[in-house]
């Protein structure tokens, strides 16, 4: 391939595969110019606790998407920066897991969040490796599998004045080709 060449990812539409609380919704996506960068800007992924009304919550979304990767090009990794906000006070507690990845070589995260913090941002990044198709003898084309993306969110309020809010907001994701 040339080197002036522009090289063009394209992106499916992004299907839930499950989401909740009631209400959430991904908001948007927006893809680079290049197509190797994707961020998805996601609506009321919370969970919300206090000890009197709800002691405890979760929040999930498991999202499938499929690049289109041309011909000539190898997809070789990904990355994924989750985003998003914490409030955790009087010894509530909360968890969030997070994962990444194709078929059977996903990657996960799953990591505490420190109590006693009036406002904490998350930034949270998963590397994972690429599945894909040996190239076809005829076409030399490489299928690619969609990219499966999970969050999940748990809290717990602990005491009599205990209370959380765990918020994630967006999703960047960073294709790496050569």
């Amino acid at each position: 391939m040339a080197n002036n060449e522009q090289v063009l990812i394209e992106w499916g539409e992004l299907e839930i595969l499950s989401i909740t609380p009631a209400g959430t919704k991904v908001a948007s996506h927006t893809v680079s110019p290049d197509g190797r960068q994707l961020s998805i800007l996601i609506e009321g992924l919370t969970a919300r606790t206090d000890v009197n009304d709800q002691p405890s919550a979760a929040s999930v979304l498991v999202g499938s998407i499929a690049p289109k990767i041309p011909a000539n090009t190898t997809w070789c990794a990904m990355r994924a920066d989750f985003r998003g906000q914490a409030v955790l006070q009087n010894g509530a507690r909360a968890t969030i897991q997070l994962g990444i990845g194709q078929a059977g070589d996903s990657q996960s995260l799953t990591t505490p969040l420190p109590s006693g913090e009036n406002n904490v941002a998350i930034v949270r990044s998963l590397y994972s490796p690429v599945e894909a198709s040996f190239p076809n003898p005829e076409s030399g084309e490489v299928m690619y599998g969609a990219i499966t993306i999970s969050i999940m969110v748990t809290a717990v309020s602990t005491g009599p004045l205990s209370a959380a809010l765990i918020e994630i907001d967006s999703i960047d994701l960073d294709l790496w080709t050569r």
